[in-house]
């Protein structure tokens, strides 16, 4: 990246940063374009090259999130000091944390850049390399005869990533009235659960006496004559 293209990138993360300060304090809708111009010190033509509307801003947050959940993913993939059933529940862990850090903010960029529903352009670009990284995930897993084989990985990464994004969503929007408990609670429930259906199933034990007396048997020399 040349020194043009950076001092861009800086001005740009500067106005976003500006942006997530006056959203948090005012409101997104109570935030104009405006005040992000004057806090920021720069000329209402700078703003719109690099954003069309106030609501690309909230697109670009929502991209920033994605990116550093692709981040935490290909640290967990480098891990080899622990199971990948541990790292998936780190993963989730951390997750949860993040979400509950800030949940009216997080619930506006949810809903307002269709993160959780649909994403286009490069938020989808981003949510896809997000599944491959869960792909290789679970597939390590079951080279590590960790994670049942019996399922592709990248159905079980769709599995997990759509159990989770109902759970986060539904929390973020308060969709049970009477739910008080942790969104960390609910989504480490949930990864237990889907961790324990992801399990290698045990071989039967007469079909593990089968195996073996065939291998016996194999082994014995022929007669002749």
């Amino acid at each position: 990246m040349g020194l043009r293209e950076e001092k861009k990138a800086e001005q740009r993360r500067a106005i976003i940063e500006t942006a997530v300060s006056l959203f948090r304090e005012r409101g997104y809708e109570q935030a104009r374009v405006q005040d992000i111009i004057k806090r920021s010190r720069i000329s209402e033509a700078t703003f719109f090259n690099y954003f069309p509307k106030k609501e690309a801003l909230l697109y670009e947050i929502a991209i920033d999130q994605i990116e550093e959940s692709i981040a935490a993913l290909k640290a967990e993939l480098e891990r080899h000091d622990c199971s990948v059933p541990d790292r998936l529940r780190s993963l989730v862990r951390q997750w949860a944390k993040g979400w509950e850090s800030d949940r009216d903010f997080n619930a506006l960029v949810v809903t307002r850049s269709g993160m959780l529903a649909g994403a286009p352009g490069l938020l989808r670009e981003k949510e896809l390399a997000l599944y491959d990284l869960y792909r290789r995930l679970f597939a390590e897993g079951q080279k590590r005869k960790e994670i049942r084989a019996d399922v592709a990985p990248l159905d079980l990464a769709e599995m997990l990533e759509g159990m989770l994004t109902i759970i986060a969503g539904n929390w973020l929007v308060g969709w049970w009235k009477d739910r008080k408990d942790p969104l960390e609670d609910r989504m480490m429930r949930a990864v237990e659960f889907f961790l324990e259906g992801c399990k290698p199933s045990p071989v039967p034990r007469r079909e593990a006496r089968t195996a073996r007396k065939k291998i016996t048997s194999a082994k014995r020399p022929v007669r002749a004559g």
